[in-house]
């Protein structure tokens, strides 16, 4: 098995008492190695799409984005529902700050 990450950052502000955090997001695609690729997936393909997600939640209130509490876990999860029909993706990982992340699997979103 093999995984292709691909990682883009986001600036957004969330909260009660509203705050601003850059957010890394990893999302990754796992599946076996074909002809010297992750599952055949092509990454002129996938990389709009991705971008087209991360666009939304870039600069905003990210709360009224995901229309709930901006936790790295639930936008982790809408990410995964907004790319739910990528084959092979396996998780999204998304650190607030440097020192801490959440990994959500796609199998434990709805």
């Amino acid at each position: 098995m093999a995984r292709l990450c691909i990682i883009r950052e986001i600036n957004s502000a969330h909260g009660k008492h509203i705050h601003g955090h850059t957010f890394r997001i990893e999302i990754n695609f796992v599946d076996k190695l074909v002809n010297n690729m992750v599952g055949n997936i092509d990454l002129h393909e996938i990389n709009p799409k991705i971008d087209e997600v991360i666009k939304k939640l870039d600069k905003t209130y990210i709360d009224d984005v995901i229309q709930t509490k901006a936790t790295v876990e639930n936008i982790a999860s809408y990410i995964i529902k907004e790319l739910k029909d990528q084959q092979n993706l396996y998780s999204v990982i998304v650190y607030e700050g440097k020192n801490q992340y959440v990994e959500v699997l796609k199998e434990e979103v709805e």
